[in-house]
């Protein structure tokens, strides 16, 4: 039975500053020059551990950790009156998620993520579908209405009944009929830490107990760390109270935009603080799931049986990996196919290697004359075949400027093109009115950063069309 690779340390870390006076720290580990991965954690609140490294091949993976705003080496921290909770959302932790892949340099990445950290995965995919290339899925949470009162409405309590009694032990007994998420909000803040600091720790010690499918003491002793519970409870208390600031099956809903992103959920049959059925359910309506269900396992992410199928799943996901041909912008090393080594290498294989640049998105040579030298120019270029000629984006990143080699051929319209194998000479058009606007959208299904790359800049981005001589 595979389990946690052995232990390793950060090749690099530090912190990002995403806003509203907080900073959120983060570290890579592994190969510099492997499969981007991102590990997101639980809670919201729990933060990252060493242990989480350990669970992806360091050969294989670039592995990316951080902790979430308010908790782990972020600051502020929650268990701090520094900490503004009204600027800590599911939202702002998406915006910062997707902050912290562009600071990395990442094109896509995997998401990993367990409990909270499913949702947070979900509710970033659905959003940045085309920065994904894989979901793995553990304990699975959507933070329907159904999901929250199980766990806090009494529901995983007739399961546990004794470590129930002791996280209600803190509201007083004329109280417990009500919302306890809200009786709970109140403790939590409450300016006296003879009040507040019992509750944080009666809250997350109730976490802490019903997490394995057969408590242990070590993992208890864990959540009831005054200054780790405290953080925990105030987090999740707040995302809790608010549905994750989610609709109500939202995530649910909007699965349907991860078709072609491979997804495995890994779900402990017995997992009390997330209930099968969520996984279940997620797995009927999310194109080409594959759903493992552990039959003698609960929430933790290293029970087992549970830790097999992580291992397992992570394993097959690099196994196809190849550095070579890596698509992303990679600061640590990582060979990535650009300029003048993507049209050489694509030349060499007449496609072979180069042409699919990442899954999805496909590239073709482009050799124009230099207007000013009359020399051969060669591009890699984004593309998408409409009606049988290619079109490209001279788009420069959203620069101010048009690219060198769209230039070259205002200049001389007639261009060699190779797409794979096939190599032929086109004049190039650029397209205007509703043409544009009907080729320009087929090429953001390719590459939606276009779409960004259209607010950064004044002028209008051309699009031509390369029509076959």
């Amino acid at each position: 039975m595979l389990g946690l690779y052995p232990e390793i340390e950060p090749y690099d870390h530090g912190t990002l500053p995403v806003g509203d006076g907080n900073v959120i720290y983060w570290e890579e580990c592994g190969n510099p020059a492997g499969k981007p991965v991102v590990f997101l954690h639980g809670g919201p609140g729990g933060g990252s551990s060493p242990r989480h490294r350990r669970l992806f091949d360091p050969e294989r993976y670039r592995i990316v950790l951080f902790d979430q705003r308010g908790c782990g080496r972020s600051t502020p921290h929650c268990s701090t009156p520094e900490a503004d909770l009204s600027v800590n959302t599911t939202w702002h932790l998406v915006a910062d998620l997707e902050r912290l892949r562009e600071d990395r340099g990442i094109c896509r990445w995997q998401l990993f993520g367990g409990s909270w950290g499913s949702v947070l995965a979900l509710a970033y995919a659905e959003n940045y579908p085309h920065r994904v290339s894989e979901l793995v899925l553990r304990g699975v949470a959507t933070l329907r209405v159904k999901e929250i009162n199980w766990l806090f409405g009494g529901g995983a309590g007739c399961l546990f009944p004794e470590a129930w009694s002791r996280f209600l032990a803190p509201v007083p007994y004329a109280r417990r009929s009500e919302n306890l998420l809200e009786v709970y909000h109140g403790l939590l803040h409450h300016p006296d830490p003879e009040v507040h600091r019992p509750a944080a720790v009666a809250w997350s010690r109730w976490e802490g107990e019903t997490v394995k499918f057969t408590p242990q003491e070590e993992v208890v002793s864990a959540f009831t760390e005054p200054e780790f519970a405290l953080a925990i409870a105030r987090i999740e208390n707040h995302y809790f109270r608010h549905g994750g600031w989610l609709a109500e099956d939202q995530l649910i809903r909007e699965a349907g935009k991860l078709a072609g992103v491979p997804c495995v959920l890994v779900q402990g049959r017995y997992d009390v603080v997330t209930p099968a059925t969520t996984a279940w359910e997620l797995a009927q309506v999310l194109p080409g799931a594959e759903l493992k269900l552990i039959p003698d396992a609960g929430h933790a992410f290293d029970e087992p049986r549970t830790l097999h199928e992580l291992i397992s799943t992570t394993d097959r996901f690099a196994a196809g990996w190849d550095e070579t041909t890596a698509p992303l912008t990679n600061r640590k090393g990582a060979r990535m196919l650009y300029g003048d080594e993507h049209v050489r290498r694509y030349e060499e294989t007449d496609g072979e290697v180069g042409h699919d640049w990442q899954p999805g998105v496909p590239t073709l040579v482009l050799t124009t004359k230099g207007r000013k030298s009359g020399e051969d120019r060669k591009f890699a270029l984004i593309y998408q075949e409409v009606d049988g000629n290619p079109v490209i984006v001279a788009s420069k990143g959203g620069a101010p400027k048009h690219p060198g080699w769209y230039l070259n051929l205002q200049a001389d319209p007639e261009v060699r093109v190779q797409v794979k194998a096939d190599k032929f000479t086109a004049r190039a058009r650029t397209v205007e009115g509703d043409e544009r606007a009907r080729l320009w959208a087929k090429l953001a299904e390719v590459w939606p950063d276009y779409n960004e790359y259209a607010k950064k800049t004044d002028r209008e981005i051309p699009v031509v069309v390369l029509e076959r001589v």
